[in-house]
Protein backbone atom coordinates (compact mmCIF):
# COMPACT_ATOMS: atom_id res chain seq x y z
CA UNK A 1 0.00 0.00 0.00
CA UNK A 2 1.37 3.34 -1.49
CA UNK A 3 1.10 5.84 2.01
CA UNK A 4 -0.22 9.37 0.51
CA UNK A 5 1.67 12.46 1.52
CA UNK A 6 0.22 15.46 3.50
CA UNK A 7 -0.99 17.79 1.28
CA UNK A 8 -1.83 20.99 2.95
CA UNK A 9 -3.43 22.87 0.06
CA UNK A 10 -5.82 19.72 -0.41
CA UNK A 11 -6.55 19.91 3.51
CA UNK A 12 -7.49 23.49 3.19
CA UNK A 13 -9.70 23.05 0.53
CA UNK A 14 -11.74 20.18 2.20
CA UNK A 15 -11.77 23.02 5.17
CA UNK A 16 -13.23 25.54 2.83
CA UNK A 17 -15.64 23.21 1.56
CA UNK A 18 -17.04 21.98 4.98
CA UNK A 19 -17.19 25.80 5.98
CA UNK A 20 -18.74 26.69 3.14
CA UNK A 21 -21.35 23.67 3.71
CA UNK A 22 -21.77 24.70 7.04
CA UNK A 23 -23.21 28.28 5.88
CA UNK A 24 -25.95 27.16 3.79
CA UNK A 25 -28.70 26.74 6.37
CA UNK A 26 -27.96 30.08 7.42
CA UNK A 27 -24.91 29.89 9.52
CA UNK A 28 -21.93 32.71 10.84
CA UNK A 29 -18.59 31.83 11.40
CA UNK A 30 -16.67 34.09 14.18
CA UNK A 31 -13.10 33.68 14.96
CA UNK A 32 -12.95 33.71 19.05
CA UNK A 33 -9.72 33.25 21.27
CA UNK A 34 -8.93 29.93 23.13
CA UNK A 35 -9.50 31.17 26.42
CA UNK A 36 -11.81 30.70 28.95
CA UNK A 37 -14.41 33.51 27.96
CA UNK A 38 -13.69 32.38 23.80
CA UNK A 39 -13.66 36.25 23.73
CA UNK A 40 -14.35 37.34 19.86
CA UNK A 41 -11.68 38.75 17.39
CA UNK A 42 -13.75 38.96 14.45
CA UNK A 43 -17.52 38.66 13.73
CA UNK A 44 -18.96 37.23 10.53
CA UNK A 45 -16.00 36.13 9.29
CA UNK A 46 -15.37 34.76 5.55
CA UNK A 47 -14.25 31.18 4.61
CA UNK A 48 -10.63 32.35 4.32
CA UNK A 49 -10.30 34.67 7.48
CA UNK A 50 -11.46 31.53 9.63
CA UNK A 51 -9.33 29.67 7.83
CA UNK A 52 -6.20 32.26 8.07
CA UNK A 53 -6.53 32.37 11.60
CA UNK A 54 -7.27 29.02 12.70
CA UNK A 55 -3.28 28.60 11.62
CA UNK A 56 -2.61 30.47 14.75
CA UNK A 57 -2.94 27.51 18.01
CA UNK A 58 -4.69 30.07 20.36
CA UNK A 59 -7.93 30.92 17.82
CA UNK A 60 -10.65 29.14 17.73
CA UNK A 61 -13.33 29.21 14.72
CA UNK A 62 -17.12 29.46 15.99
CA UNK A 63 -19.89 28.54 13.90
CA UNK A 64 -23.46 30.37 15.15
CA UNK A 65 -26.95 30.43 13.28
CA UNK A 66 -28.52 33.76 12.02
CA UNK A 67 -31.57 33.13 13.86
CA UNK A 68 -32.64 32.01 17.35
CA UNK A 69 -32.58 28.34 17.81
CA UNK A 70 -33.25 26.05 20.78
CA UNK A 71 -30.54 23.68 21.00
CA UNK A 72 -29.80 20.04 22.57
CA UNK A 73 -26.41 19.56 23.27
CA UNK A 74 -26.25 15.81 24.13
CA UNK A 75 -23.45 13.22 24.30
CA UNK A 76 -22.97 10.35 22.16
CA UNK A 77 -25.28 7.59 23.64
CA UNK A 78 -27.81 10.58 23.97
CA UNK A 79 -27.59 11.50 20.38
CA UNK A 80 -28.02 7.78 19.08
CA UNK A 81 -30.69 7.04 21.09
CA UNK A 82 -32.76 10.34 20.61
CA UNK A 83 -31.98 10.07 16.56
CA UNK A 84 -34.53 12.98 16.09
CA UNK A 85 -35.55 14.20 12.99
CA UNK A 86 -33.59 17.73 12.78
CA UNK A 87 -30.18 18.91 11.40
CA UNK A 88 -27.25 18.20 13.68
CA UNK A 89 -23.49 19.12 14.27
CA UNK A 90 -20.68 17.16 16.17
CA UNK A 91 -18.39 19.66 17.82
CA UNK A 92 -15.17 17.21 17.63
CA UNK A 93 -13.50 19.30 20.84
CA UNK A 94 -15.94 18.55 23.34
CA UNK A 95 -17.18 15.15 21.81
CA UNK A 96 -20.97 16.99 21.83
CA UNK A 97 -23.90 16.75 19.35
CA UNK A 98 -25.65 19.89 18.95
CA UNK A 99 -29.84 19.09 17.89
CA UNK A 100 -31.02 22.28 16.16
CA UNK A 101 -34.97 22.80 16.65
CA UNK A 102 -37.01 26.39 16.03
CA UNK A 103 -37.47 28.27 19.65
CA UNK A 104 -39.79 26.85 21.33
CA UNK A 105 -42.16 28.24 24.38
CA UNK A 106 -40.71 29.17 27.91
CA UNK A 107 -42.27 26.13 29.25
CA UNK A 108 -41.03 23.82 27.25
CA UNK A 109 -37.53 25.10 27.34
CA UNK A 110 -38.21 25.31 31.17
CA UNK A 111 -39.10 21.70 31.02
CA UNK A 112 -35.94 20.52 28.91
CA UNK A 113 -33.49 22.37 31.14
CA UNK A 114 -34.77 20.68 34.23
CA UNK A 115 -32.98 17.93 32.51
CA UNK A 116 -29.32 19.54 32.33
CA UNK A 117 -26.87 16.89 33.17
CA UNK A 118 -22.79 17.54 33.01
CA UNK A 119 -21.74 15.74 30.05
CA UNK A 120 -24.96 14.11 29.32
CA UNK A 121 -27.31 17.16 28.17
CA UNK A 122 -27.57 20.72 27.98
CA UNK A 123 -29.91 23.32 26.72
CA UNK A 124 -29.40 26.56 25.42
CA UNK A 125 -31.05 29.35 23.41
CA UNK A 126 -27.95 30.48 22.20
CA UNK A 127 -24.94 28.33 21.26
CA UNK A 128 -21.73 28.53 19.25
CA UNK A 129 -20.00 25.72 18.22
CA UNK A 130 -15.95 25.72 18.26
CA UNK A 131 -13.14 24.29 16.12
CA UNK A 132 -9.66 23.88 15.25
CA UNK A 133 -7.62 23.28 11.99
CA UNK A 134 -7.46 19.57 13.20
CA UNK A 135 -11.02 19.13 14.79
CA UNK A 136 -13.43 20.72 12.63
CA UNK A 137 -17.13 20.84 12.03
CA UNK A 138 -18.96 17.15 11.80
CA UNK A 139 -22.36 18.00 9.85
CA UNK A 140 -25.29 15.82 9.18
CA UNK A 141 -25.64 14.17 6.13
CA UNK A 142 -28.61 16.38 4.78
CA UNK A 143 -27.42 19.62 6.67
CA UNK A 144 -28.30 21.41 3.39
CA UNK A 145 -31.94 20.11 3.23
CA UNK A 146 -32.43 22.58 6.36
CA UNK A 147 -32.80 26.34 6.65
CA UNK A 148 -33.18 28.22 10.02
CA UNK A 149 -36.88 29.47 8.98
CA UNK A 150 -38.38 26.33 8.58
CA UNK A 151 -36.67 24.20 11.45
CA UNK A 152 -39.00 21.62 12.95
CA UNK A 153 -41.21 22.28 16.36
CA UNK A 154 -40.50 20.67 19.15
CA UNK A 155 -44.24 18.85 19.97
CA UNK A 156 -45.26 17.33 23.27
CA UNK A 157 -45.06 13.66 21.89
CA UNK A 158 -41.00 14.83 21.05
CA UNK A 159 -40.79 16.49 24.25
CA UNK A 160 -41.81 13.48 26.18
CA UNK A 161 -39.60 11.39 24.40
CA UNK A 162 -36.57 13.19 25.04
CA UNK A 163 -37.57 13.88 28.73
CA UNK A 164 -37.81 9.75 29.02
CA UNK A 165 -35.10 8.98 27.18
CA UNK A 166 -32.58 11.45 28.81
CA UNK A 167 -33.69 10.53 32.23
CA UNK A 168 -32.67 6.86 31.55
CA UNK A 169 -29.41 7.81 30.40
CA UNK A 170 -28.85 10.41 33.33
CA UNK A 171 -29.85 7.41 35.55
CA UNK A 172 -27.70 5.30 34.63
CA UNK A 173 -24.24 7.45 33.83
CA UNK A 174 -21.94 4.92 35.60
CA UNK A 175 -23.15 2.03 33.67
CA UNK A 176 -24.28 -0.18 30.68
CA UNK A 177 -27.89 -0.16 30.62
CA UNK A 178 -30.34 -2.14 28.75
CA UNK A 179 -31.73 -0.43 25.59
CA UNK A 180 -33.48 -3.12 23.44
CA UNK A 181 -35.78 -6.20 24.03
CA UNK A 182 -33.62 -8.83 24.16
CA UNK A 183 -33.32 -11.10 20.91
CA UNK A 184 -32.41 -14.76 20.79
CA UNK A 185 -29.04 -13.67 19.62
CA UNK A 186 -25.66 -11.99 20.83
CA UNK A 187 -22.28 -10.86 19.47
CA UNK A 188 -19.19 -13.31 20.04
CA UNK A 189 -16.26 -11.22 19.83
CA UNK A 190 -13.89 -12.85 18.02
CA UNK A 191 -11.01 -12.02 20.96
CA UNK A 192 -13.25 -14.23 23.29
CA UNK A 193 -13.97 -16.89 20.50
CA UNK A 194 -10.06 -17.11 20.42
CA UNK A 195 -9.84 -17.15 24.30
CA UNK A 196 -12.67 -20.01 24.50
CA UNK A 197 -10.86 -21.78 22.14
CA UNK A 198 -8.17 -22.32 24.74
CA UNK A 199 -9.70 -22.88 27.83
CA UNK A 200 -12.11 -25.46 29.39
CA UNK A 201 -14.99 -24.61 31.24
CA UNK A 202 -18.23 -26.17 32.09
CA UNK A 203 -21.61 -26.66 30.04
CA UNK A 204 -22.98 -24.18 32.80
CA UNK A 205 -20.48 -21.95 32.26
CA UNK A 206 -20.85 -21.36 28.58
CA UNK A 207 -24.76 -21.86 29.66
CA UNK A 208 -24.57 -18.43 31.59
CA UNK A 209 -21.84 -16.64 29.08
CA UNK A 210 -24.37 -16.47 26.50
CA UNK A 211 -26.88 -14.69 28.62
CA UNK A 212 -24.64 -12.46 29.65
CA UNK A 213 -23.60 -11.75 26.10
CA UNK A 214 -27.11 -11.41 24.74
CA UNK A 215 -27.55 -9.23 27.47
CA UNK A 216 -24.35 -6.73 26.69
CA UNK A 217 -25.19 -6.72 23.23
CA UNK A 218 -28.69 -5.61 23.42
CA UNK A 219 -27.25 -2.93 25.93
CA UNK A 220 -25.66 0.63 25.47
CA UNK A 221 -22.76 -0.65 25.60
CA UNK A 222 -23.29 -0.86 21.32
CA UNK A 223 -23.69 2.56 20.98
CA UNK A 224 -20.79 3.53 23.19
CA UNK A 225 -18.59 1.99 25.46
CA UNK A 226 -16.31 4.36 26.46
CA UNK A 227 -17.15 5.83 29.84
CA UNK A 228 -17.73 2.35 31.60
CA UNK A 229 -16.99 -0.92 32.70
CA UNK A 230 -20.29 -1.90 34.44
CA UNK A 231 -23.23 -3.92 33.32
CA UNK A 232 -26.31 -3.66 35.25
CA UNK A 233 -28.89 -6.77 34.86
CA UNK A 234 -31.87 -7.32 36.77
CA UNK A 235 -31.00 -10.23 38.57
CA UNK A 236 -34.40 -12.13 39.34
CA UNK A 237 -35.20 -11.97 35.45
CA UNK A 238 -31.77 -13.08 34.57
CA UNK A 239 -32.01 -15.82 36.79
CA UNK A 240 -35.42 -16.75 35.22
CA UNK A 241 -33.65 -17.27 32.05
CA UNK A 242 -30.98 -19.71 32.65
CA UNK A 243 -31.98 -23.22 32.29
CA UNK A 244 -29.04 -25.07 33.53
CA UNK A 245 -27.55 -28.82 32.88
CA UNK A 246 -28.21 -30.70 36.31
CA UNK A 247 -30.46 -30.43 38.81
CA UNK A 248 -28.27 -31.22 41.80
CA UNK A 249 -27.94 -27.41 42.57
CA UNK A 250 -29.65 -24.13 43.53
CA UNK A 251 -29.54 -22.31 40.47
CA UNK A 252 -28.28 -19.12 42.41
CA UNK A 253 -25.06 -21.38 43.84
CA UNK A 254 -24.85 -22.45 40.00
CA UNK A 255 -24.36 -19.13 38.91
CA UNK A 256 -22.09 -18.36 41.67
CA UNK A 257 -20.25 -20.67 40.03
CA UNK A 258 -19.95 -20.01 36.44
CA UNK A 259 -19.53 -16.94 37.13
CA UNK A 260 -16.60 -17.19 39.24
CA UNK A 261 -15.04 -19.34 36.69
CA UNK A 262 -15.24 -16.39 34.40
CA UNK A 263 -14.03 -14.71 36.88
CA UNK A 264 -10.90 -16.55 37.15
CA UNK A 265 -10.29 -17.14 33.93
CA UNK A 266 -9.82 -13.44 33.19
CA UNK A 267 -13.27 -12.95 31.17
CA UNK A 268 -15.44 -11.15 33.22
CA UNK A 269 -13.29 -9.17 36.04
CA UNK A 270 -16.01 -8.60 38.24
CA UNK A 271 -19.68 -9.34 39.65
CA UNK A 272 -21.80 -9.14 42.43
CA UNK A 273 -25.73 -8.52 43.12
CA UNK A 274 -26.46 -5.49 45.19
CA UNK A 275 -29.82 -4.29 44.97
CA UNK A 276 -32.24 -7.37 43.54
CA UNK A 277 -29.14 -6.36 40.51
CA UNK A 278 -25.99 -7.90 39.43
CA UNK A 279 -23.22 -6.19 38.54
CA UNK A 280 -20.65 -6.95 36.14
CA UNK A 281 -17.47 -5.90 34.19
CA UNK A 282 -15.94 -7.15 30.93
CA UNK A 283 -12.86 -5.26 30.16
CA UNK A 284 -12.15 -7.85 27.43
CA UNK A 285 -16.06 -8.09 26.37
CA UNK A 286 -16.84 -4.93 26.28
CA UNK A 287 -13.69 -3.60 23.78
CA UNK A 288 -15.46 -5.96 21.63
CA UNK A 289 -18.80 -6.15 22.09
CA UNK A 290 -19.39 -4.02 18.97
CA UNK A 291 -18.45 -6.80 16.66
CA UNK A 292 -21.16 -8.18 14.64
CA UNK A 293 -20.10 -11.96 14.64
CA UNK A 294 -23.54 -13.30 15.71
CA UNK A 295 -24.60 -16.41 17.41
CA UNK A 296 -28.34 -18.09 18.04
CA UNK A 297 -28.32 -18.13 21.56
CA UNK A 298 -28.56 -21.73 22.56
CA UNK A 299 -25.07 -22.64 20.36
CA UNK A 300 -24.04 -25.08 22.51
CA UNK A 301 -27.55 -27.11 22.91
CA UNK A 302 -26.14 -29.76 20.42
CA UNK A 303 -23.03 -30.87 22.87
CA UNK A 304 -23.78 -34.08 24.89
CA UNK A 305 -24.49 -34.31 28.23
CA UNK A 306 -21.40 -36.02 29.46
CA UNK A 307 -18.01 -35.30 31.07
CA UNK A 308 -16.33 -34.59 27.53
CA UNK A 309 -18.92 -31.90 26.80
CA UNK A 310 -16.28 -28.89 27.85
CA UNK A 311 -13.74 -30.35 25.65
CA UNK A 312 -15.76 -30.71 22.70
CA UNK A 313 -17.22 -27.05 23.28
CA UNK A 314 -13.27 -26.19 23.50
CA UNK A 315 -12.87 -27.33 20.33
CA UNK A 316 -16.02 -26.10 18.54
CA UNK A 317 -15.18 -22.83 20.14
CA UNK A 318 -11.75 -22.93 18.60
CA UNK A 319 -12.80 -23.82 15.07
CA UNK A 320 -15.52 -21.33 15.15
CA UNK A 321 -13.15 -19.04 15.89
CA UNK A 322 -11.06 -19.95 12.85
CA UNK A 323 -14.33 -19.84 10.62
CA UNK A 324 -14.91 -15.96 11.65
CA UNK A 325 -11.39 -15.25 11.40
CA UNK A 326 -10.65 -12.25 8.86
CA UNK A 327 -7.58 -14.53 7.97
CA UNK A 328 -9.27 -17.05 6.10
CA UNK A 329 -7.48 -20.16 7.14
CA UNK A 330 -7.66 -23.02 4.46
CA UNK A 331 -6.70 -25.59 6.60
CA UNK A 332 -5.50 -26.21 10.26
CA UNK A 333 -2.08 -25.59 11.23
CA UNK A 334 -2.65 -26.71 14.80
CA UNK A 335 -0.21 -29.45 15.76
CA UNK A 336 -2.07 -32.53 17.58
CA UNK A 337 0.26 -32.20 20.80
CA UNK A 338 -0.76 -28.49 21.11
CA UNK A 339 -4.36 -29.23 20.19
CA UNK A 340 -4.23 -31.47 23.27
CA UNK A 341 -2.97 -29.45 25.66
CA UNK A 342 -5.55 -26.48 24.79
CA UNK A 343 -8.38 -29.28 25.29
CA UNK A 344 -6.76 -30.08 28.80
CA UNK A 345 -6.37 -33.20 28.40
CA UNK A 346 -2.07 -33.79 28.25
CA UNK A 347 -2.43 -36.22 30.85
CA UNK A 348 -3.54 -38.74 28.01
CA UNK A 349 0.01 -38.15 26.08
CA UNK A 350 1.81 -38.52 29.04
CA UNK A 351 0.33 -41.96 29.94
CA UNK A 352 0.43 -43.09 26.02
CA UNK A 353 -3.23 -43.86 26.03
CA UNK A 354 -2.94 -43.14 21.99
CA UNK A 355 -6.40 -45.17 21.64
CA UNK A 356 -8.19 -42.72 24.09
CA UNK A 357 -6.71 -39.73 21.78
CA UNK A 358 -8.16 -41.60 18.51
CA UNK A 359 -11.71 -42.10 20.31
CA UNK A 360 -11.61 -38.55 21.47
CA UNK A 361 -10.43 -37.26 18.08
CA UNK A 362 -13.38 -38.94 16.14
CA UNK A 363 -15.88 -37.53 18.93
CA UNK A 364 -14.11 -34.02 17.68
CA UNK A 365 -14.91 -34.47 14.30
CA UNK A 366 -18.19 -35.62 14.56
CA UNK A 367 -18.73 -32.65 15.98
CA UNK A 368 -17.05 -30.54 13.88
CA UNK A 369 -19.20 -31.63 11.13
CA UNK A 370 -22.47 -31.32 13.12
CA UNK A 371 -21.80 -27.74 13.92
CA UNK A 372 -20.97 -26.97 9.90
CA UNK A 373 -17.41 -25.98 10.57
CA UNK A 374 -15.70 -29.14 9.45
CA UNK A 375 -16.03 -31.72 6.65
CA UNK A 376 -15.18 -35.56 6.25
CA UNK A 377 -11.83 -36.19 4.89
CA UNK A 378 -12.24 -38.10 1.35
CA UNK A 379 -12.21 -41.77 1.81
CA UNK A 380 -12.42 -41.00 5.66
CA UNK A 381 -12.16 -43.78 7.97
CA UNK A 382 -12.27 -44.26 11.85
CA UNK A 383 -9.26 -42.93 13.44
CA UNK A 384 -7.17 -45.34 15.09
CA UNK A 385 -4.20 -45.42 17.48
CA UNK A 386 -1.57 -45.88 14.89
CA UNK A 387 -3.02 -42.53 12.56
CA UNK A 388 -2.70 -40.88 16.47
CA UNK A 389 1.23 -42.00 16.66
CA UNK A 390 1.53 -40.61 12.94
CA UNK A 391 0.06 -37.22 13.80
CA UNK A 392 2.25 -37.08 16.62
CA UNK A 393 5.50 -37.52 14.54
CA UNK A 394 4.19 -35.57 11.75
CA UNK A 395 3.00 -32.33 13.36
CA UNK A 396 1.64 -30.53 10.52
CA UNK A 397 -0.68 -32.94 9.08
CA UNK A 398 -3.58 -33.12 11.40
CA UNK A 399 -5.66 -30.89 8.42
CA UNK A 400 -5.56 -34.62 7.09
CA UNK A 401 -8.20 -35.72 8.99
CA UNK A 402 -9.98 -32.44 10.62
CA UNK A 403 -10.98 -30.76 6.98
CA UNK A 404 -11.98 -27.19 7.38
CA UNK A 405 -15.65 -26.15 6.20
CA UNK A 406 -14.54 -23.23 3.74
CA UNK A 407 -15.78 -21.55 0.39
CA UNK A 408 -13.80 -24.42 -1.79
CA UNK A 409 -15.30 -27.31 -0.28
CA UNK A 410 -18.78 -26.19 0.36
CA UNK A 411 -19.00 -23.14 2.84
CA UNK A 412 -18.97 -19.41 2.18
CA UNK A 413 -16.95 -17.13 4.27
CA UNK A 414 -18.98 -14.47 6.09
Amino acid sequence: MVKKTFNPADYRQKQEKNLNQGRKPGFIFDVVLDDESLTNVVKNANTACVLDYLEGKQYLGAMYPSKPCTYIVCNTLLFKLLNLPTMWAFELLSGMYVYYFAPTNEASFNRLQSLENEDIISIYSCYGIVFNKYQMLKLCPNWGDYKLSNLPQLTPQTLDFIEETAQKVIDNKDNFFQINKLKPFYNMPLALSAKLGKVVLAINTHILLEHLLQQMTHSSAVIDNTYSDVYLVNYAQFQKGLAFQGKHKRKDVVIDETLKELQNNAIIDDFEVVDDNLVFESALITKHIKQRIRRNMGFYAQLPPTKQAPIIATFINYLAWISDCPSNFAQLTIALDTLIGQLGVERLLKEHRLGEIAKLLNLLRCYGVRYGLLCMPPNSTEITSKNVKYLLQNRGKLHEFFVLKTAENGKEKK
